[in-house]
């Protein structure tokens, strides 16, 4: 009898000794829970701080840097249109030119766009290219045409011997041929500005040869054989769009106006 109590003792005891083992270990993870839900409030805190630190962050009238013409200029506009730039920052005339950005060898024009909002971001390029300094009309023909183009940007040269066919390199600036650099060519009335070229001279090849006018644009009226003195003198592959600027009379007769009538053919390519 006295072995067994010895026995039933030590079971008592053991037993005790767990419980108060599982008592601690229950308590030390209560701790240890308390303490991960006061850190994770602590980490919830801080977040919040940190998104109000980027709202006001993304609120704050922080200036953003450009070039304009190579000088240095800095705003706390987000969008502005190019007029807007031309007027505030060039001091320029937005009647008589117009705003270029400048991606590295790329260039987007904003010519006939004056009024669309750009959104502005730091390190943008812009340049202002003038429609010429004097109306086209101070001169007629081919010179007044070449002219206009050169205050536009471009470098127009004459074909040999014909004096009224002017040819230039173009960067297509939208549609589907947009980044391609084809040359183009007008046979310039001696009368113009008050009738303007009958269409474009294009090098390379962009549509298949249909000289019947059946189709509309861009299919119909691509003729080749109207070409070939840009393709004797100026040599490569030419073909002639039939586009008349069918709306002259309406238009300010100025280069500008007709380049704009381009670049309304390239867009709906």
């Amino acid at each position: 009898m006295t072995g067994n109590q010895d026995v039933s003792g030590n079971q008592e005891g053991s037993t005790c000794d767990d419980l108060q083992a599982a008592e601690a270990h229950l308590q030390r993870a209560e701790a240890d829970l308390t303490a991960a839900q006061a850190a994770e409030h602590g980490a919830e805190h801080e977040v919040e701080e940190a998104v109000l630190e980027i709202r006001e962050a993304e609120h704050h009238d922080r200036e953003i840097h450009f070039t304009l013409d190579g000088e240095k200029y800095e705003t706390c506009l987000r969008e502005a249109t190019p007029n807007q730039i031309i007027v505030d920052f060039g001091k320029q005339d937005p009647a008589t030119n117009y705003l270029v950005e400048i991606q590295g060898t790329h260039k987007i024009s904003y010519q006939g766009k004056g009024d669309v909002e750009i959104k502005l971001r730091d390190c943008m390029n812009f340049q202002i290219i003038s429609t010429g300094p004097k109306p086209v009309s101070a001169c007629t023909g081919a010179v007044a045409f070449a002219e206009g183009l050169r205050a536009l940007g471009y470098e127009p040269s004459t074909l040999r011997g014909r004096p009224d066919h002017v040819v230039f390199n173009y960067l297509v600036e939208i549609g589907r041929f947009v980044g391609k650099s084809v040359r183009l060519g007008f046979i310039v009335p001696p009368d113009f500005p008050n009738i303007p070229p009958g269409g474009p001279h294009v090098s390379p090849h962009i549509q298949p040869v249909h000289p019947a006018n059946d189709k509309p644009h861009p299919i119909g009226g691509v003729h080749q054989t109207q070409s070939a003195a840009f393709q004797r003198e100026a040599s490569g592959e030419w073909q002639y769009w039939s586009r008349p600027f069918v709306k002259w009379g309406e238009s300010k007769k100025t280069v500008t106006a007709y380049m704009a009538h381009i670049w309304r053919l390239w867009e709906t390519q």
